[in-house]
């Protein structure tokens, strides 16, 4: 009789998915909106950008952006690590380990204002 195994493999796919497609429909719009806010001179303290990120709804959006994102490009990480024959369980320990640590960041920064 077989046993079977129980792996976090497809949690971490699944990260690495929703951070991907965040990543790339969001960053270019994240980006282009900054230039353009603060080529209009709207990022000072009163501005439109720093009110949306000082709401709840704004630090949320940061929160699931930085956390999604730091997942894909870590995850990415590992397995080009993986084909390139560096197989230390510590390096993939390490690239999750700093992912899931900019995560608490960012939930710390979403809970903090």
């Amino acid at each position: 009789m077989r046993e079977n195994k129980r792996n976090l493999e497809p949690v971490f796919w699944s990260l690495f998915g929703a951070g991907g497609a965040l990543g790339a429909i969001c960053a270019p719009a994240l980006i282009l909106s900054l230039m353009l806010l603060t080529g209009l001179g709207l990022t000072q303290q009163d501005g439109l950008f720093y009110r949306f990120m000082g709401s709840a709804f704004g630090r949320f959006f940061l929160f699931v952006f930085v956390s999604m994102t730091a997942w894909s490009g870590l995850h990415r990480i590992t397995h080009t690590l993986h084909d390139l024959k560096i197989h230390a369980i510590s390096v993939q320990g390490l690239c999750y380990g700093v992912a899931a640590s900019l995560t608490a960041l960012s939930l710390i920064f979403l809970l903090a204002g």
